[in-house]
């Protein structure tokens, strides 16, 4: 894979279901990433991370699987935080002012965290 091919790989790292993006993402990749966060996929898992250190390019198309995968865990009492997110990723949020609806971990043993404490405190993550 190429630094900007978009990946999207899953796995579950102590109970938590943990998707990894990077690339670039345009409206059909985006979808993917959409695909892999449905609310379904998270199975019997405590929450689930997006770890997204490795993003390359984001646009709005990427924005809205980010929020429409937050209202659907959210509806569904599963934890969603998003890890390590590149500057990219990050100045986006900002810029939209979406920034403040996400829980966003700097790491990913931060977000493993964050969503095992949502979990035990009965407390939904943002």
């Amino acid at each position: 894979m190429s630094d900007d091919e978009p990946e999207v790989t899953a796995t579950v790292v102590e109970g938590v279901r943990v998707v990894r993006a990077g690339g670039e993402f345009d409206p059909d990749e985006a979808e993917t990433l959409g695909d892999a966060l449905a609310v379904h996929r998270a199975g019997e898992a405590l929450g689930v991370v997006l770890e997204l250190s490795r993003v390359t390019f984001a646009d709005s198309s990427f924005l809205h699987v980010l929020i429409d995968a937050r209202l659907r865990h959210r509806e569904a009492g599963v934890p969603l935080v998003l890890a390590a997110p590149d500057p990219l990723v990050l100045r986006l949020l900002e810029m939209t002012d979406t920034a403040r609806v996400f829980t966003v971990a700097p790491t990913l043993g931060d977000a493993l965290t964050a969503v095992r404490r949502a979990r035990s405190d009965g407390h939904p993550v943002r």
